[in-house]
């Protein structure tokens, strides 16, 4: 988020939390949402329909109270309790009302980071990576596998396995790299992405992803620190998305 910081995401929370409520409407009454939120139903009303928005101090309370019913980490959670530890982003990542969740929760933790580009490796966590770029106004580019790329001329990839790579000049020099993805787990797709973002000359900003599986990951890509919704320390089993 070029040059925008705190002020740009305190803009950005009259129009989220009016977006949000339009989506958790689908799913809760207005006295739900008037006993979560402590706004009465005739002026969740008004944000709902357009009619209004709320000041950016109100609309940050709204967003607040409102991950309390739509946590994107508790539904991860049940939804891994439900699947005998099968790990399944699905659901925050084809559901608007917890795909906008998510974004929320990560656009907070990314409030100080400047963050010029996104890369994200194919294809699951493409929804997300759209989402956090609308949202911080940044593009984003997705990088493809080796063997995927021939159809492009200009390609750069990591020289590492698996073997990434992304149009050449997507990236600068001067750019300011977030990395998402769905899983982190052995570290090899965010090892081999870091390996691009140094081999132009960028620096990486932050990852973030929906879920970190043990720490593994740590030793091979030589990053601390990943911003997730859920961390599991211990081996699970893995379903993800089809190929988009």
């Amino acid at each position: 988020m070029e040059n925008k910081g705190k002020r740009f995401i305190k803009a950005l929370y009259s129009l989220e939390a009016a977006s949000l409520l339009r989506l958790a409407k689908r799913y809760y009454s207005y006295r739900v949402l008037s006993d979560v939120t402590g706004i009465p139903a005739p002026i969740l009303a008004r944000y709902i329909f357009g009619k209004t928005l709320p000041t950016p101090d109100r609309a940050h309370t709204i967003l607040k109270r409102l991950m309390k019913l739509v946590d994107p980490r508790y539904i991860l959670g049940q939804r891994l309790a439900d699947t005998g530890g099968i790990v399944d982003t699905s659901i925050v990542l084809t559901d608007p009302l917890y795909l906008k969740a998510t974004t929320f929760y990560f656009v907070e933790k990314l409030a100080d980071q400047k963050i010029t580009k996104i890369v994200v490796p194919e294809a699951s966590g493409i929804p997300l990576a759209t989402s956090l770029s609308l949202a911080l106004e940044v593009p984003f580019i997705v990088a493809r596998r080796k063997a995927t790329m021939s159809l492009f001329r200009e390609t750069l990839c990591s020289d590492i396995e698996p073997s990434f790579c992304i149009q050449k000049d997507s990236i600068g020099k001067r750019d300011n790299v977030l990395i998402v993805d769905d899983i982190v787990e052995t570290g090899a797709t965010l090892t081999s992405i870091k390996r691009l973002i140094e081999l132009i000359g960028a620096s990486l900003t932050k990852v973030v992803a929906l879920v970190v599986i043990g720490e593994e990951w740590k030793n091979r890509a030589k990053i601390e620190d990943v911003e997730t919704l859920i961390m599991i320390m211990r081996p699970t089993k893995r379903a993800r998305m089809p190929s988009l």
